[in-house]
C-alpha cells in the first residue's frame, strides 16, 4: 500500500481513493435490520408512563434553564478538599494559570457529574438509569417480548440497545 499524503489538502493516490469509496459505498448499502414487531408499541407504552413523562419534563426543564446558580451545602472530608486543591495547585501550574479556589472546583466537578446524568438520560435514553431500565424490563416482560429487555450486564457480543 503506497505511503498516504500527509498534507490534507493533497488528493490521495487513485488506487487508494478508489478502495476507501468502494468501502464507503459498500457501509452504506448494509440493509437496516427490521425493527422488532412489538418495538413500536413498547416505546409508546413507555414513554406514556407517569415516571418517564415527569423525567421527560425534568429532563426538559433542566436543559432549558436560564436561571442563575444556587448555592448548595456539602459535606466533604477535609482530606478530601486538600487533595482537591493540590491537584488544581498542579493543573494551574501546568497550565501557566493562577490555581481556582477549591469551592469553584469542587462546583464544576459537581457540575459535570450533573450534566453526565442529563445527557445520559436525554441524548441516551432514559434506560440508562438503572430505575428506567428495570421498568422497561418489566414492561418487555408484560407485552411478552423478554428479547427486548436490556441485559442487567453488558453482553459480550458488544450488542447497541437502540430505542
Amino acid at each position: 500500500m503506497p505511503n498516504l499524503p500527509h498534507d490534507d489538502q493533497e488528493p490521495l493516490p487513485p488506487e487508494v481513493q478508489t478502495a476507501l469509496d468502494a468501502r464507503e459505498e459498500g457501509e452504506r448499502n448494509i440493509p437496516d435490520l427490521a425493527p422488532h414487531p412489538k418495538l413500536a408499541e413498547l416505546r409508546a407504552a413507555f414513554d406514556a408512563l407517569p415516571d418517564v413523562r415527569q423525567l421527560r419534563e425534568l429532563l426538559h426543564a433542566a436543559m432549558n434553564d436560564t436561571s442563575d446558580p444556587v448555592p448548595v451545602t456539602i459535606t466533604v472530608k477535609p482530606r478530601l478538599l486538600q487533595l482537591l486543591a493540590h491537584v488544581e495547585r498542579l493543573d494551574a501550574a501546568a497550565t501557566g494559570r493562577a490555581p481556582e479556589p477549591v469551592s469553584a472546583e469542587l462546583s464544576r466537578r459537581v457540575y459535570n457529574e450533573l450534566d453526565l446524568m442529563l445527557d445520559g438520560l436525554s441524548a441516551v435514553h432514559p434506560t440508562v438509569h438503572p430505575y428506567y431500565a428495570k421498568v422497561w424490563n418489566d414492561l418487555c416482560a408484560a407485552k411478552g417480548a423478554p428479547e427486548l429487555a436490556i441485559p442487567k450486564e453488558a453482553p459480550e457480543t458488544g450488542k447497541d440497545w437502540v430505542f
